[in-house]
């Protein structure tokens, strides 16, 4: 896919499911030229994931991209802030942070973010590389009896008592229309209107169905890296294999309100 508008940013796939690297020298232009911006956009429902590789960008310029794909949110409460960027969430591994179960952001919320960008600040010398997977086309491989099963069932997202959200066990993508299974291990607490055993064997299975290698990206970091993802399309993982400081920035947006059930 080439970004003609510009006639300097092409895309380059990255797996056969999930993923495309942003082929640009200059990200400062693409965030200038509002046809490449547009063509960022219908990248990202695309493909996924987008990587803009060693695009080192300014805290202003991180907000900028966010702003390409929705509104960008300022971090939740739980978060840290950037000291001198409200909406940029500051991850630190000094501080104790892990992300290191499958997710998709705020999902225990009623409107999830649609998306973030996430840049490398700090990097451990070995490991701290995140993991995308496509719940897009984990779905599509279920079998037609499972996705009947499915179908307008519905399942409780949950930080902590009182802040939960219901969402749909499969969802439709509010923007492509595409069907994605919206279950996650860290949030959802089970499947409504089914008993006991029979709902905590379906949400076992697919948890696990969604941890398929045919379906992820793992990207690499390096310093000043930034990705893109689609969190109704992806969730993802960040692996704790690192004993080294880790620093990341990132700006969640908002985008198309989360529909009905699928």
């Amino acid at each position: 896919m080439t970004l003609t508008a510009t006639d300097a940013t092409t895309l380059t796939p990255l797996t056969g499911h999930l993923g495309a690297r942003v082929d640009t020298p200059d990200l400062a232009a693409i965030l200038a030229d509002d046809a490449a911006r547009g063509e960022l956009r219908t990248a990202l429902h695309e493909y996924g994931v987008l990587v803009f590789k060693q695009a080192h960008p300014t805290p202003e310029q991180l907000i900028e991209l966010g702003s390409v794909f929705g509104t960008p949110k300022p971090p939740a409460p739980q978060n840290v802030s950037h000291p001198d960027h409200d909406n940029i969430c500051v991850f630190d591994s000094a501080g104790g942070y892990k992300a290191d179960k499958w997710h998709a952001d705020l999902t225990f919320t009623d409107q999830p973010t649609a998306g973030a960008v996430l840049t490398m600040i700090q990097r451990p010398s070995v490991g701290g590389d995140t993991v995308w997977t496509n719940v897009g086309a984990a779905y599509d491989r279920l079998s037609n009896g499972m996705k009947e099963l499915l179908a307008k069932r519905r399942a409780m997202h949950e930080i902590s008592p009182g802040i939960s959200a219901i969402h749909p066990v499969v969802l439709t993508h509010p923007v492509t229309g595409r069907k994605v299974i919206y279950v996650n291990e860290i949030f959802v607490r089970g499947i409504q209107n089914l008993p006991d055993g029979e709902g905590e064997a379906i949400l076992g299975f697919l948890l696990q169905h969604i941890q398929s290698p045919d379906f992820q990206y793992r990207h690499v970091w390096d310093e000043g890296d930034i990705v893109a993802w689609d969190n109704h399309l992806t969730q993802h993982y960040a692996a704790n294999d690192f004993t080294e400081q880790r620093i990341v920035h990132r700006v969640g947006f908002l985008g198309a309100p989360l529909g009905g059930p699928a």
